[in-house]
């Protein structure tokens, strides 16, 4: 028996020895393998939705790029060493460097607040507004601005509790990448030959407009013979005179395959009518008022000028496509104001456009009648729509917006802090008709953030049982059993 009892301790050594020696050498091989990955700087991507990956339709499009010896300067406005360290901006930092693997990619990471030498290089004609962690992006003489603050979209609840993010930086950097190699920008043209203002004297709406990713031109289509394919808006300012029915037919026939218009009408006290932009407006429900918008009450006009007068900024229902033209707007706090301005209505026409007013007056305000071929024009007062967008259900989904006035975005007016609001509402509705971003359809990478509600105390002390007492017993009694036969 004791012999027996020898054979069966040195059998029970032998295996307990064998059991850890291979416990160590596991060890050992997953730390070594830790190191040259490590060493490698080689990652496995092991999430649902490889978000921490690059898709094939970049990695095929970056192939692609590298196959023709292109090269893009990619210029990423904070150092990655800080955004390594940044657990929250990981899929961010992972796509990066996924991008700095092709040979296309010229990545050049630094700190704006620090670097001047190489802010004067990318942006030595003050062309961009930027901020830290924004991205440039330069191929040959082509160059654009990436907005830091565009590649988490993040969703949060009723208390205002963040629930999730979407990355959808990947589709916008791919997209900027397509944008400077083809030499695309997306064009404002101003109408011209109705004795609008000249583009010099819109210039540093139009320097800013380069911040946006879009240039502006100027455009006669009395001389040309169709709106260029280029274009993302017509915008007409301030006509002094009606356009000619050839073209009108230009105009339609570029809206007719989704083209955006911007009617900017500033009061004209002529004796005529703006028949044919009337009949494009009334395309997409709008109808044209032949006054001039004054304030009787004098706390809401500036002192000494009842034509520049504080409006109303209406916020967008949350389930608006464009909810996002005036929200941020409307969370900042500014006063709305508009110079001089004609107002507007609409008819939705049973559905056949989406038509919302955003910018209204006060019900003190008044029109006065002003200009037009009416025998017997009548006042109007109360609340007045002096700014509005329409989407012509119909017509490939072709956007308008109306303004009662041009002169907010000229040179003499366009820095002046009372119209900041519809300076802005403005260049966000150029936005939401055209995106200057090219759609590579690459879906944004959710990272949702579940959560546990333990709203009893009752509750809150069952599940502290099941989670940590249970697995403790379980495992007392598996250590006893493993005592008791060892000594047996």
């Amino acid at each position: 028996m004791k012999n027996e009892a020898k054979f069966r301790n040195w059998k029970n050594t032998k295996f307990a020895s064998v059991a850890w020696i291979l416990a160590i050498l596991v060890l050992v091989i997953a730390v070594v393998l830790n190191m040259i990955a490590a060493r490698l700087d080689f990652s496995w991507d092991v999430s649902p939705n490889q978000k921490y990956s690059l898709t094939r339709t970049t990695e095929e499009y970056l192939d692609k790029l590298d196959a023709e010896g292109v090269t893009v300067d990619f210029y990423f406005l904070a150092e990655m060493e800080d955004l390594e360290k940044d657990t929250e901006s990981l899929t961010l930092y992972r796509a990066l460097k996924a991008y700095e693997d092709h040979d296309c990619i010229h990545m050049i990471d630094f700190d704006p607040n620090t670097n001047e030498e190489m802010m004067e290089k990318i942006n030595g004609d003050n062309a961009f507004r930027l901020s830290t962690g924004d991205m440039i992006f330069v191929c040959g003489e082509k160059k654009r601005r990436l907005p830091g603050n565009s590649m988490y979209q993040v969703h949060t609840d009723e208390d205002g509790n963040q629930t999730g993010e979407d990355f959808s930086g990947e589709n916008l950097i791919t997209g900027t990448i397509k944008a400077v190699v083809d030499d695309f920008t997306p064009v404002i043209y101003f109408l011209t030959g109705h004795g609008e203002k000249p583009l010099d004297q819109y210039t540093s709406f139009s320097n800013n407009l380069t911040n946006y990713n879009y240039t502006a031109k100027e455009l006669n289509l009395s001389t040309a013979d169709r709106v260029p394919e280029d274009a993302a808006m017509v915008l007409v300012a301030a006509p002094k005179k009606d356009i000619a029915g050839d073209e009108k037919d230009k105009l339609d026939a570029y809206l007719d395959e989704g083209g955006n218009i911007s009617l900017m009408m500033s009061p004209n006290g002529g004796s005529f009518a703006y028949t044919n932009l009337e009949a494009v407006m009334q395309d997409y429900g709008f109808y044209m008022d032949y006054d001039r918008v004054y304030e009787t009450d004098a706390s809401y006009h500036i002192s000494g000028d009842n034509t520049t007068i504080q409006c109303e900024l209406n916020e967008l229902d949350s389930d608006s496509e464009a909810a996002d033209l005036t929200s941020a707007l409307v969370g900042e706090g500014l006063y709305t104001f508009m110079p001089e301005s004609r107002s507007f209505r609409y008819d939705s026409d049973g559905g056949k456009f989406t038509i919302v007013p955003m910018i209204t007056t006060y019900d003190s305000a008044v029109g006065e009648p002003y200009g037009g071929v009416s025998d017997d024009p009548e006042e109007i007062d109360g609340s007045m729509m002096l700014a509005a967008y329409s989407q012509s259900n119909g017509r490939s989904e072709s956007k308008m917006a109306v303004f009662g006035n041009a002169e907010f975005i000229d040179d003499t007016h366009v820095t002046d802090e009372t119209v900041i609001v519809p300076v802005y509402l403005f260049l966000s509705v150029i936005s939401w008709m055209y995106g200057s971003d090219v759609d590579m359809g690459i879906a944004s990478k959710t990272d949702s953030m579940d959560e546990i509600s333990l709203q009893e105390q009752s509750f809150a002390q069952g599940l502290i049982v099941v989670l940590t007492v249970i697995p403790l017993a379980i495992m007392a009694v598996g250590v006893g059993i493993w005592i008791k036969r060892r000594n047996s």
